[in-house]
């Protein structure tokens, strides 16, 4: 038991130091872009874009990172469907959103965009997430439907699938 065990935790470790790899590869790649068209799409916003783009970059990757914790400690599991979830993860991030590591990709890539002020990036961002997102809604709803039944339901009905609502107090 102990055996199986160890080699389950291995393996959830080796799948979340790729999935930050992969993520790690996918800024550099979008860094390079913005870099390689030079001048072109190129836009500024008087500064603003040296405070946004680091802020979303920052605040997207710890989303993202939270997120994992997240499923590995409340889940027990992780990103990947090789060792996916054990238990229906509701708290943390995902009171708010079904999607919170989606979400922390899309602020990090976008914030990289905006940090460089390059409109391709912003662009490709915008293109690659939206075929993730299809992908997600019509993919993984599905599975998370078959996998948890009634309560991933009732979750999916309370929580948004992206984007948070935040109630606004009188």
């Amino acid at each position: 038991m102990n055996e199986t065990r160890g080699r389950t935790d291995a393996l959830k470790r080796r799948v979340i130091v790729l999935f930050f790899l992969g993520l790690l590869s996918m800024a550099i790649i979008a860094i390079g872009i913005g870099w390689a068209c030079g001048d072109w799409g190129r836009f500024h916003f008087r500064g603003l874009d040296q405070v946004l783009g680091p802020a979303l970059t920052v605040s997207g990757l710890a989303l993202v990172g939270w997120s994992v914790r997240v499923q590995v400690v409340l889940g027990q599991g992780t990103p990947a469907p090789k060792v996916a979830t054990q238990r229906l993860v509701t708290q943390g991030p995902y009171a708010y959103t079904r999607n919170p590591m989606t979400l922390g990709a899309l602020l990090m890539y976008l914030g990289i965009g905006i940090w460089m002020s390059s409109g391709v990036v912003v662009l490709l961002t915008a293109i690659v997430l939206s075929a993730l997102l299809t992908f997600i809604y019509f993919h993984e709803t599905r599975e998370l439907a078959e996998r948890f039944g009634e309560e991933y339901l009732a979750y999916k009905k309370r929580t948004p699938f992206l984007f948070p609502r935040f109630k606004i107090r009188k």
